[in-house]
């Protein structure tokens, strides 16, 4: 499990088990192909680089330069998310939510009730439900993902 702060609350990440993963890989998947272009561009952004003195300094973060060309790479991803069925974008995030946990005080209470589809906590707004939705995608699928897109370069005999 992996604790993390997002905003002023903190939250923690369970495992999906196998068929979870199989099953939220099989609806991530068309996704993918859009957003390539997307990671591309931001680790592009991100790179350090050397400055005029030879020191190496940071570039500019993905949302503080051309947001145009931004807006642009991020269209096909939101043409996708609104192409997505209803019943494919609610299994994504009840699945997402359902692993994950917000501490209150010294407890962990479930951010999301599986049995009832709903939100434990009425002050969780999309926003932040789609960065917890992220987040537990990054983790659970995120070897598999990477894997997927870098190809094995020395597969064992």
């Amino acid at each position: 499990m992996s604790e993390f702060d997002l905003g002023t609350d903190t939250f923690r990440i369970g495992k999906l088990n196998a068929f979870q993963q199989f099953h939220l890989s099989r609806k991530v998947a068309p996704m993918i192909p859009m957003l390539i272009p997307v990671f591309l561009k931001l680790k592009q952004s991100s790179a350090p680089v050397a400055g005029e003195d030879g020191a190496t300094v940071s570039t500019e973060t993905p949302l503080s330069g051309d947001l145009g060309a931004l807006a642009e790479l991020l269209q096909p991803f939101a043409d996708g998310i609104a192409a997505m069925p209803d019943e494919t974008a609610e299994f994504i995030l009840s699945t997402c939510l359902g692993v994950v946990q917000r501490k209150q005080g010294a407890s962990w209470f479930p951010v999301w009730n599986t049995s009832h589809n709903v939100c434990m906590f009425d002050d969780l707004d999309l926003g932040l439900m789609m960065k917890l939705s992220v987040r537990v995608i990054t983790e659970s699928l995120g070897p598999f993902l990477r894997g997927m897109l870098t190809g094995q370069s020395n597969p064992k005999a």
